[in-house]
């Protein structure tokens, strides 16, 4: 009885698990043959591009209205406010030629999924 008490707080750990003991996440590694996407979940990511694009333009549009429903003068302002901002993040932003030219001897790469 003593011996089974004392093994089964042993035994936990050894088994894998989401979190450790201190809450740190814990990442599960695999060993084995990478499982290639089925039509379907092509399908579906199909489905997701296709609305993240619908919802772009829709919201763009919606941008384009309310700035059409204010007045001139707040127009004015509103487009002051624009070229600053944009100026003040221009910096972050790569040249125009490096970014194309980037592109052109790149293949594409393959996301790493998120971590959990």
């Amino acid at each position: 009885m003593w011996g089974l008490l004392i093994l089964i707080p042993l035994a936990a750990p050894a088994q894998k698990t989401k979190h450790s003991l201190f809450g740190k996440k814990r990442t599960a590694t695999t060993t084995g043959p990478v499982i290639k996407k089925g039509k379907k979940q092509k399908e579906g990511e199909k489905v997701k591009k296709r609305q993240k694009k619908e919802y772009e333009k829709a919201r763009k549009k919606e941008i384009k209205r309310r700035f059409n429903m204010q007045t001139k003068e707040t127009q004015a302002r509103m487009k002051q406010t624009k070229k600053e901002a944009n100026r003040f993040n221009k910096v972050n932003k790569e040249p125009f030629i490096k970014r194309i030219l980037s592109q052109k001897g790149k293949k594409k790469k393959h996301k790493k999924p998120k971590k959990k």
